[in-house]
Order: structure tokens, then sequence, then C-alpha cells
């Protein structure tokens, strides 16, 4: 998945004697309350028994997470059928990357399914059909969310998006999963849609010139971003300028919380970093971004693409919050 399948792992990745690609950070130490007594009254069906989604998406995740870290010849077949959407693209980044970092960077971003929760299950009839899982980083045991979705009824599953919890989130409960959770489609009283939310974000950590929103609460993530953006552009100040832009793609999925309190939704964005320099020189890229990119050089000018899940709450009073993101870098160009 990407890059630290969703503990942000630094992807960052330093022009050497210039710019570091926007690594985005997303320490992951909040509690999601996905074993929290949830009080819905019984309206629903889920999509799948509970037994059924948990030993479904418990060998999903698994299979994911083996087939992320696959960098042999049967490494991208494993991941189409693992991934889907941005996720594969990320997936199949992430693997590219592998044979160039040290082992400690692995070891911090690797992910495991063993004691994986089954968070909410969506209803029958949603579509794309959704399990929502909580599981982890190996290593620091930092909670990382992770979709599975799935267009047809009862599956195949595939992950769709991971997403590392951000310090200090808190997820109210869903419905029990033997009741199942109902699409943001249906969800009534919001604060804002998702598309505005998602587009407030995108707006409030671009570089430069970020547009602060009331739709949004403060987070470590949006924090960090524009943090992080403002110290590449002054590395590069004395050579040229940096510019980083966040944009929103769709919806991956969600679901309703319980007792009408909002849903949370996984968003999709493009980040694109950018650096113009005014004087030809010569910048050597990090190797992982040459492994995944193919830069090996950068004289005038280069953009770095990366995909952004970013995950949010929006409740019905109040402010939307981020809860969970990740970001991987997928593609690249140089002059």
């Amino acid at each position: 998945m990407p890059r630290p399948v969703t503990r942000r792992r630094t992807l960052a990745t330093a022009l050497v004697g210039a710019v570091a690609s926007a690594s985005l950070l997303v320490a992951c130490t909040g509690d999601t309350g996905g074993t929290a007594t949830p009080t819905a009254a019984p309206t629903a069906t889920p999509a799948l028994a509970q037994s059924e989604a948990t030993t479904t998406g418990t060998g999903v995740l698994t299979d994911a997470i083996t087939a992320r870290a696959d960098t042999g010849a049967t490494g991208p077949a494993a991941r189409a059928k693992a991934y889907t959407g941005s996720a594969l693209a990320s997936a199949n980044a992430w693997a590219k990357s592998l044979p160039v970092l040290t082992d400690a960077q692995k070891a911090d971003n690797e992910l495991t399914s063993e004691g994986a929760k089954l968070l909410a299950v969506s209803t029958v009839g949603t579509v794309p059909q959704q399990l929502l899982f909580q599981a982890s980083l190996k290593k620091s045991g930092n909670p990382v969310l992770a979709l599975l979705t799935s267009d047809t009824q009862g599956g195949p599953f595939q992950v769709a998006a991971l997403a590392t919890v951000v310090p200090d989130a808190r997820l109210d409960a869903f419905a029990p999963t033997t009741l199942g959770s109902g699409p943001v489609s249906g969800a009534t009283d919001l604060v804002a849609t998702p598309e505005a939310v998602a587009s407030s974000f995108a707006q409030s950590v671009r570089y430069p010139d970020p547009v602060t929103s009331k739709l949004l609460a403060t987070d470590a993530l949006s924090d960090q971003l524009r943090t992080t953006a403002t110290a590449q552009a002054k590395a590069v100040a004395a050579q040229g300028s940096f510019s980083q832009d966040h944009q929103p793609r769709g919806q991956v999925g969600g679901l309703q919380l319980t007792s009408g309190n909002g849903v949370i939704v996984f968003e999709d964005l493009a980040r694109r970093d950018r650096i113009a320099l005014r004087t030809p020189v010569k910048l050597t890229p990090g190797k992982d971004v040459t492994a995944i990119t193919g830069i090996t050089t950068i004289t005038t000018e280069a953009q770095l693409t990366s995909n952004e899940v970013v995950v949010f709450v929006i409740p019905t009073t109040g402010q939307a919050t981020v809860v969970a993101a990740s970001d991987q870098l997928v593609s690249g160009s140089a002059k």
C-alpha cells in the first residue's frame, strides 16, 4: 500500500542539496473507538454476517500485506488481486521502493493483520459493499484503518484504502456489525458534504497561500503538512521555488456512525510537489524517488505526485475532523 501503508512513512525523499518531497507525517496513536458499545436500533441487515465478514476481511488483509512486500515476479498479480484503485498504484510503488530502503525503514512501516478488529460492515444494497477493519503497524502497534470494498454482493473484497490514525483521534462507534452501517449517501443533517470537506482540506494545506476553513477542526496532519511545506520552501529559496497542491479525486468509501453522529469518509487525493530552480544545477534525488519515478538527476525543475488518503469524520454539529491519513509517492518527472 502506500508508502507507509499509512503510517505516513515519510516518504520523503530528499533531493540532495535541495528539497525533499513533502513527507506526510501521521503517527498513530489514537483510539478509534471501534470497541465502544453501539446503541443504534436494529433497522438494517449487514452485507455479510459478522463471522463471514471477519474471516473474509482478515484473509484479504493478510494477502494484501504479503503482496505489498512481494518484490518478485508474482508481486504484480498478487497486488492486483488484493488491492483496487489508488491503493493498487500505491502498493505497486511501495514494492518498487523496497529494494533501496533500510531494514529499519521497512520495519517501521510493516503492517500486520494479527489482532485485526472488524469495526463496521455496510448494509445490504450499499454500493460498493464495505468492510472496515482496524489493523496496525507491527513494530509500533499504531492503529491503521483498512477499508475493503467490493462492487458485487458477497465479494470478492479488495483493499481500497489504508490510513494510519492521527494522534489523539477519536471515532464514535458504528452500528453493530450484526446489523450493518448505512452508506454516507443516506446520512442527513451533516455539517457539510464530503466534497466540501475534502475541498476545504485541500485549500487549507496547499503551499503557498493556504486558506483556513471553519469547516475543519485543527489536526496534526494539516499542521505537519503546512510546517513541512514551509520548511521545504525555505530550503530551496536561495536556488528556486517550491509549491504543493492537493487535488481531491473523489470518495473511496464511507459509512454512517451510530445514533446519527455523522459519517466517516475516505477521500482520495493527489498531492503534487514542485520545485523550480532559477539556475541549472545537478540535484540527486533520494534512492526511493529514483526507484519509483526513474528520476536520477534534477537540473531545472521537478514534480512528484503522491497518492493521499485522508479520512474525515463529518458530524451533524461542530467541525469535521481528520482521523487518519496516508500518502505514497507514485510518479514524477524532472528536467
